[in-house]
């Protein structure tokens, strides 16, 4: 009965590649739903004067999807395809939840708050993120290397 429970490793996160373009949809789908939702619910009194929250909500699916994808960069076979796949969605999902933010608050991004400054920091630490996946990756690449090369001479002894 234990091993029909058990999971199998093939249900992995990082054993299938999940293209960025996927995963922007993915979260362009939960912004407007998380963006309808804050319509609909009551709102703290600072939230309705402002009417900020629909750029909180596209500031949080920035963030969402810059983890999201550096996290899935690591099951992918071609890293720099992958890499401009990525900064290509991330430019897609900046401009659609801005807009999207734009349209339910009718109040631009400087109105709104810090915002600008907020998409700014996101948007760099999505780039450290991602470098710092394909770092990871290269060392991880290269030890493979160095491994077989050890295994290699000692069979050769």
């Amino acid at each position: 009965m234990y091993k029909s429970l058990k999971k199998s490793s093939d249900n992995s996160i990082f054993s299938g590649e999940v293209s960025p373009f996927k995963q922007v949809l993915f979260v362009i789908a939960i912004g407007i739903i998380l963006m309808i939702l804050t319509e609909i619910l009551p709102q703290s009194p600072r939230m309705e004067r402002t009417n900020s929250m629909p750029w909180t909500v596209a500031a949080a699916m920035l963030l969402f999807f810059a983890l999201a994808n550096s996290i899935l960069a690591f099951a992918v076979k071609d890293g720099n395809k992958y890499w401009m796949y990525s900064m290509m969605s991330y430019a897609l999902l900046f401009i659609t939840v801005s807009s999207m933010a734009y349209m339910f608050s009718g109040v631009g991004m400087d109105e709104a708050g810090s915002f600008r400054w907020i998409f700014l920091v996101f948007t760099f630490g999505y780039l450290i993120l991602l470098s710092i996946v394909n770092l990871i990756r290269f060392f991880v690449a290269l030890s493979k290397r160095s491994d077989e090369i050890k295994k290699q001479n000692e069979g050769s002894y």
